[in-house]
């Protein structure tokens, strides 16, 4: 397995999350391979994390890049939606996970200490499964 950062464009009324790709970058070899992904979401402010699986297939489709476009892509492709190097990703969950966790650093201390007190398993906040597909 191997991750990196992109940036997500989700469409749940579709129930995808797109990207933005090079084709340069050999994403067809390792999809070929094995289309199954993993997205793993973070926003360490709020506490809340997210995990999805699900298949990736490639796209190259000159008007889902057009109405898919965005600032974030012109960085990444400078030539515009026409660059013959841009390739869709195509994310459609299967599975997910979320975890909502207490709210700060302080608040998961009381936690933690509170459960050493108690001798009760320490709150770690909401969690949740669901199957998306």
């Amino acid at each position: 397995l191997r991750s990196r950062p992109m940036t997500a464009i989700p469409r749940t009324s579709q129930n995808v999350i797109w990207f933005f790709a090079d084709a340069n970058d050999h994403k067809d070899d390792e999809l070929a391979r094995d289309p199954h992904a993993c997205l793993a979401f973070a926003d360490p402010r709020s506490h809340c994390y997210v995990s999805m699986s699900g298949r990736i297939d490639m796209v190259r489709d000159r008007q889902a890049i057009d109405e898919l476009w965005n600032e974030s892509a012109a960085r990444y492709f400078p030539e515009g939606a026409g660059d013959p190097r841009i390739l869709l990703l195509r994310f459609e969950p299967e599975k997910g996970e979320y975890w909502d966790a207490p709210s700060g650093g302080v608040a998961a201390v009381f936690h933690f200490l509170k459960s050493a007190v108690t001798g009760q398993k320490p709150a770690h906040g909401t969690s949740g499964r669901a199957h998306l597909a």
